[in-house]
């Protein structure tokens, strides 16, 4: 079998970019993680074919040294990140590309791509294919040419057709070929929550089983590596001389006998490794935790979304305001960090649903919390609500949940109000005096104390700027 030369591309931006995991936004604390869909893709592909890859928004590269080095390269096929946020600069630069390579087969992944992918790929003629699912190997088929037996892609044929296989919900098991993580090394690669210059990226479930209203993850399906194929992959990254992780898996814990089991299976076999997950308040329960804990998971980012358990409800989350504060209490006890992700401007979001957050910040145990927007992306009951209620056109396109602009109203609240509640927030949790000085108190290292640093800087910067 021929073997095929695949560039994984994160293309160059004018913004700090992440296209990662079919979302994408513009990173509000100068934090930049691997992307997880390239990093699965190069285990995957590497078993066939020869792998390279740049990524040029972690790496800081500019349109026309990242377009030299992609042409000084001459790879046969190209697989792409591309995103709603900078879907419009993504497609110039893969035009530019395909000009200067008009022989290289270019592939596409991302959020841009829940809706009318065939409309996409006739306006985008430099477009050869469009990836739905990287946790598969049909990937490995396109590339070798064999369309009969594909799924989960869109394709263009010679003639110019296009074809949209079917798309295969995730279940069940699965396990994948080693990815390449040292094809990501000294790329710029941070995350705020990370303790370590050098971290590694792993995925250990694809989708997740919940469903949240408006979140995508949940439209893929759900599949659980086993544990002993995460243990390959761990054992790699060791190799390699990295001790921290970030699991980019959705709701850690959600497959709750594969979670303890791969728990189990790091603590036999001593890694050592200090890590990051994200979770659920109801999923994550104390006996979980202390599992957790002993195998080194040091921080937990939870989709906490609001302090109203109306919006809780209204939105499909499944938990009370009680579980939150519970769950909080409980990993605090652990010595476990906690980070809590919240959407602000949800269309039942109101004056009301607004304070009751506030209250909740005020009075949990976080140590850090993250302000999001709603924002309505393909495939969503949230967005068909958003379209029935008017507060959005069917062909909108707005995807950035950072908060850097304001995607709709709600039922209640203008663009402005939204905004001038997110700055509220902000300054509310981490200006604080005490909250100031408890931060301080945890500075173990040099590289804590750097990493503080740099998030205090982006957040003055931010919150200064609006």
């Amino acid at each position: 079998m021929k073997k095929y030369s695949v560039l994984l591309l994160n293309p160059p931006g004018g913004n700090l970019y992440i296209r990662d995991y079919f979302c994408s936004k513009v990173s509000q604390a100068d934090y930049i993680h691997h992307p997880v869909d390239l990093m699965v893709l190069s285990g995957i592909i590497a078993a066939e074919h020869e792998v390279s890859v740049i990524d040029a928004i972690a790496g800081n590269i500019s349109v026309q040294e990242t377009l030299r080095r992609i042409v000084s390269a001459r790879p046969d096929v190209i697989v792409s990140l591309a995103g709603a946020v900078s879907i419009e600069e993504d497609t110039l630069f893969l035009q530019k590309v395909k000009e200067a390579l008009p022989q290289v087969r270019i592939v596409c992944i991302g959020d841009v791509f829940g809706g009318n992918t065939a409309s996409f790929l006739r306006e985008n003629a430099f477009v050869d294919a469009v990836l739905f699912n990287f946790s598969t190997d049909d990937i490995l088929r396109y590339i070798s040419g064999d369309r009969k037996n594909i799924r989960n892609m869109a394709l263009r044929a010679a003639g110019g057709g296009i074809t949209i296989t079917p798309r295969e919900a995730a279940r069940d098991s699965f396990e994948i070929p080693v990815p390449k993580h040292e094809l990501f090394a000294e790329k710029g690669y941070r995350y705020p929550f990370v303790r370590r210059k050098k971290f590694a990226t792993i995925l250990t479930e694809y989708g997740c089983p919940f469903p949240c209203s408006f979140c995508i993850i949940g439209t893929l399906g759900h599949r659980v590596r086993t544990p002993g194929n995460v243990i390959k992959e761990l054992r790699h990254v060791r190799s390699l001389g990295i001790r921290e992780l970030l699991f980019m898996t959705q709701t850690f814990g959600a497959a709750r006998n594969e979670a303890q089991e791969l728990c189990r299976l790091m603590i036999e076999e001593k890694f050592n490794f200090g890590w990051t997950c994200f979770s659920r308040v109801d999923v994550a329960t104390p006996e979980l935790m202390a599992l957790m804990k002993q195998a080194g998971c040091h921080t937990i980012i939870f989709g906490i979304e609001s302090g109203s358990d109306k919006i809780l409800a209204s939105y499909r989350k499944g938990y009370t305001s009680e579980h939150i504060t519970a769950t909080l209490k409980s990993a605090a006890g652990l010595g476990i960090e906690t980070v809590g992700t919240f959407i602000l401007g949800l269309p039942d979001e109101s004056p009301e649903t607004m304070e009751s957050t506030i209250e909740l910040l005020k009075n949990s145990k976080l140590d850090f919390a993250s302000f999001n927007v709603a924002v309505p992306r393909e495939n969503t009951p949230l967005r068909g609500e958003a379209i029935k209620l008017g507060l959005i056109d069917e062909g909108f396109e707005h995807m950035d949940q950072s908060g850097n602009s304001i995607a709709m109203p709600t039922k209640s609240l203008s663009r402005e109000e939204i905004l001038g509640f997110r700055r509220r927030a902000v300054r509310m949790f981490y200006f604080r005096p005490a909250y100031i000085f408890r931060q301080l108190k945890k500075i173990r290292s040099l590289y804590d104390a750097a990493r503080l640093t740099r998030q205090a800087a982006n957040l003055i910067r931010r919150t200064w700027k609006e």
